[in-house]
């Protein structure tokens, strides 16, 4: 059996740092091995440990750290050609965004990533779901009550194979909505 890579043992002790609550030790792994990755040359790899830094940053609070290391990812995963990669990493930095209130940007990632899901034919339903979920939320902070809706009811469509919170989320706040 082959020995795990540096950078494969670097990414799951990081997840299992996140997992137990240790960010410094979880940061410190998905730094090494986002080093470990440019070193290779290895874009993919490198934006997928970017993205773990992102999530460590996000867990922690520090949601411009969160949104920096996210769009290092990004750029990254376009440069790569990673579609499906890329739509995920937008979701995420649209969430973020919209936690900082920062509405424009959180548009722009939301609806790029509801784009590529939607070119994605493989695209996993709980995946566009999720991204759907987003829009709608920012929609209701926008108080742009018929485009929540649509993005509601289109989200709960898909949560109902694979997800009984977000149906349940779903038909909340479209009972709210009215």
């Amino acid at each position: 059996m082959e020995e795990p890579s540096r950078i494969a043992r670097l990414m799951a002790d990081g997840d299992a740092a996140r997992r137990d609550g240790r960010s410094a030790d979880a940061r410190h792994c998905f730094g090494e091995a986002v080093h470990a990755c440019r070193e290779d040359g290895d874009l993919i790899c490198e934006a997928h440990a970017l993205t773990r830094c992102a999530q460590v940053a996000r867990d922690t609070g520090n949601l411009d750290w969160a949104i920096h290391d996210q769009q290092e990812a990004i750029a990254l995963y376009r440069k790569a050609g990673a579609g499906p990669e890329l739509a995920h990493a937008l979701r995420h930095a649209g969430e973020m965004f919209l936690e900082q209130q920062r509405h424009a940007h959180a548009a722009t990632s939301l609806h790029e990533a509801l784009d590529l899901y939607r070119a994605d034919a493989e695209a996993a339903p709980l995946d566009v779901a999720n991204a759907l979920r987003a829009a709608a939320l920012l929609a209701e902070t926008l108080d742009e009550r018929d485009e929540a809706r649509r993005f509601w009811t289109d989200a709960r469509s898909l949560y109902e194979s694979s997800c009984e919170s977000g149906v349940v989320e779903a038909d909340q706040r479209l009972a709210a909505l009215g």
